[in-house]
């Protein structure tokens, strides 16, 4: 959980946005007392409310535990500002930035009397030098306002004022020691001073003995926390009104390969705008160039981006036979493929569990329903299971030497379906986890399968999260994943016809229990009955997927390998499709090939013994066919390691002898 709306993040790699959270002590600075009253009068407070309804749930009220007068403030402070002319004010651009996307928490200032102000208008601005002008929609009943100092002296006392750790307007004395040249080009320089800073004096004046204004405070270097940061004022008085500028590099990039784009992004948001309008207008700057830049990055690289290019062949001529899902991503040897994740259980109770795994910051999991949910709430109700997981691995906070464990985030704020390149449907859950003191986005994509879900999960930036969504739509055509669970939990997914993906139809499957297994998929056809394994509504069957290349340097994603295991009897049947090996295929690959052309052991209905157990193999057809076949289908039956040849073969038997192969 962030604890807190002014943590705004990075700029650049080692400074850190002064927020909230962080902490020196502070001491009192031996300004003139009318010059104190004067700064003091000039300078408020930067808050947002607190929301009235919390969608997060603890397990105990930690609130009680954290300090009175933080406790039952209304009001979330997140930074400061400062009068700087008539009915004008100055705060740090991250500090207002920290409440973009929120539309309960739009920030307002407040005096030291306690009285709101609400902003009325944003009258100029520069994303990049950090700082925001604004009015507000009341004036203060006093009109206290900072003289400004447009060319301070290097080596002057300087006092660092702000609202520091949220407990009120505190003055701290340093000296202004030079000036650094800004991060990307030194278009501009930032002040450094040595007066301490702690969270909440963002945004706040840099001023001199007299009480001038030189700088706004914007930051602490996290490497060195004896010279802070400050936007110059004289960056503020002479920027263009009616504007606020964005001019910026940014460099895209893209989860599963290494090619990045980068560009500048420079724009001109026209001014005035209420707080909600600017909000609206940055975040669908941000939002357009960020999916302009996506789209301009997979377009550069369309031509060897799975499912194209010869970096692909070997991926789409292979099969994906796990049951842990995985990433397709290109590699260092520039081949795309799907390396196996680091994936780690959590036990869910009534024999469901969840593995996950990370991947580049994005959460990767399978999650197995536990036996005592209902299937339809299962897939219907997001928050069931994410509240199961919770309950067996509780994010905590630690608060006045308790923990607090958090329950549950409450129902997510949408339930969105998406369906992918492939044609799997996805259900996309957005949660905003809020409490008094922090609110958060977190996305998740779930795909539907027999046994539960499989998907992915992240947090979102507040700003542009329609590129960011985007983003993850596109992320789900590079996720490959088998369909598997018992019979019983076939019966209940497929009767879920709205989520199921254009590979898998309801009558493709056909139990009776007892009886009969018939399976047909216009590629494969085969049926057996109890005389090979027991049809049971514990059987448990498995669907694998392949890329299968088709014309045009494309692909489809269709079923490749059709299993089943009887947990009792410890038996296994597998029907797996293979195509010709990719032009660029090792060499153990094509004998492999080479073994299933000219039905060679282990593909001659001979059995052998494989990882302890018996195992039997055959191709469907004849061996050395003229033309030679492009796709083969092998059909395997596996037993206990003591079973007898005579056995294995008339099971093998059994599962080939109703069988049919709808392609070559």
């Amino acid at each position: 959980m962030r604890k807190s709306l002014a943590r705004a993040g990075r700029i650049g790699a080692v400074f850190l946005m002064v927020g909230l959270q962080a902490g020196l002590s502070a001491f009192a600075a031996p300004l003139d007392a009318d010059i104190q009253r004067r700064v003091r009068e000039a300078t408020f407070e930067v808050v947002v409310p607190k929301p009235a309804k919390e969608t997060v749930t603890y397990d105990k009220a930690w609130q009680d535990l954290i300090p009175y007068q933080l406790r039952s403030d209304k009001y979330l402070s997140i930074g400061t500002a400062f009068a700087i002319g008539p009915g004008r004010y100055v705060t740090a651009m991250h500090v207002l930035s920290a409440a973009f996307g929120d539309s309960q928490r739009e920030p307002m200032l407040r005096d030291a009397a306690g009285n709101i102000y609400p902003i009325d208008k944003i009258v100029k601005g520069s994303a990049d030098q950090d700082f925001v002008m604004f009015t507000l929609a009341k004036a203060p009943g006093h009109s206290a306002v900072l003289d400004v100092q447009e060319k301070p002296e290097l080596n002057e006392t300087v006092y660092a004022v702000g609202n520091a750790l949220g407990e009120g307007i505190v003055m701290r004395e340093g000296n202004y020691t030079s000036d650094t040249p800004e991060e990307e080009s030194g278009r501009w320089k930032w002040q450094r001073f040595s007066a301490p800073i702690s969270g909440g004096n963002s945004g706040g004046p840099l001023v001199d003995a007299k009480g001038q204004v030189i700088g706004v405070v914007r930051a602490m270097r996290t490497s060195e926390n004896t010279l802070n940061f400050a936007v110059p004022i004289e960056l503020v008085t002479k920027a263009p009104e009616n504007v606020v500028t964005v001019d910026s590099r940014s460099i895209t990039g893209f989860l599963v390969f290494d090619a990045t784009k980068a560009s500048r992004v420079k724009a001109d948001i026209p001014l005035p705008k209420s707080f909600a309008d600017f909000s609206a207008a940055y975040a669908k700057l941000s939002d357009d160039f960020s999916a302009g830049q996506l789209r301009e990055l997979m377009a550069e690289n369309a031509s060897d981006t799975f499912p194209r290019g010869k970096s692909s062949e070997r991926l789409l001529h292979g099969l994906y036979e796990r049951s842990a899902p995985g990433v397709v991503v290109k590699g260092g040897n520039g081949l795309w493929a799907i390396p196996s994740l680091n994936f780690t259980r959590l036990d869910l109770g009534h024999d469901g569990w969840q593995d996950a795994a990370s991947f580049k910051g994005i959460s990767i999991f399978h999650r197995h329903k536990p036996d005592d949910v209902q299937a339809a709430a299962w897939y219907a109700d997001p928050q069931l299971a994410r509240e199961l997981v919770l309950k067996s691995s509780p994010p905590t906070i630690h608060v006045g030497g308790e923990n607090a464990k958090i329950l549950s985030m409450g129902k997510p704020e949408e339930d969105t379906r998406f369906t992918d390149i492939w044609g799997r449907v996805w259900q996309i859950r957005i949660w905003h986890p809020t409490t008094a003191f922090s609110s958060e986005w977190l996305a998740e994509f779930d795909l539907p399968v027999p046994d539960g879900t499989v998907g992915f999960d992240t947090r979102l930036m507040p700003i542009a999260r329609a590129s960011q969504l985007e983003r993850l739509k596109l992320l789900t055509g590079f996720i490959a994943a088998s369909y598997e669970g018992k019979l019983s939990q076939w019966d209940q997914f497929l009767k879920q016809e709205a989520l199921l993906p254009r590979q898998l139809k309801p009558a493709m499957l056909r139990v009776d229990y007892g009886r009969s297994l018939a399976f047909d998929d216009r590629r494969l056809a085969f049926s057996f009955g109890p005389d090979l394994q027991k049809i049971e509504r514990d059987l448990h069957l498995r669907l694998d997927f392949a890329f299968i290349p088709t014309e045009a340097d494309a692909a489809l994603l269709d079923i490749a390998g059709v299993s089943t295991f009887n947990s009792d009897d410890k038996t296994e049947t597998g029907i797996f499709r293979h195509s010709t090996p990719a032009a660029s295929a090792n060499e153990s690959v094509r004998k492999e090939w080479q073994k299933r052309l000219h039905h060679e052991h282990p593909y001659d209905a001979v059995a052998s013994l494989v990882n302890g157990k018996q195992a039997i193999s055959a191709i469907y057809g004849s061996a050395d066919a003229e033309p030679a076949p492009e796709v083969l289908y092998t059909f395997q039956y596996r037993a206990e390691s003591t079973t007898s040849q005579d056995a294995m073969k008339a099971k093998l038997d059994l599962l080939m002898r109703d069988a049919k192969v709808g392609e070559r």
